[in-house]
């Protein structure tokens, strides 16, 4: 599991910065292409590939709090977790 910071810079530029990966801390931060699509008021998809391959797909649910993250890793492995999210 993961925690991290997501800033939206535009419609279409997301700089991530991962804080903690399975319980450890650490400070790994990269700026990609987004896509944002709204599906409802605060009820957002947005979805970008990063530098070593993986492909991110999230579903954001700013009105019940939760995140539903998926991913594929560069060999294919898929992965799909559900968490909490909020605005800072």
């Amino acid at each position: 599991m993961a925690k991290a910071i997501l800033n939206f810079e535009s419609e279409t530029a997301l700089t991530f910065t991962i804080t903690e990966k399975d319980g450890d801390t650490v400070n790994e931060t990269e700026t990609v292409a987004v896509k944002l699509t709204e599906l409802r008021p605060q009820l957002y998809l947005a979805t970008w590939k990063e530098k070593n391959g993986n492909t991110i797909t999230l579903v954001q649910d700013y009105e019940n709090g939760v995140v539903y993250s998926n991913w594929t890793l560069p060999n294919g492995e898929f992965n799909n977790v559900k968490g909490t999210i909020k605005r800072m």
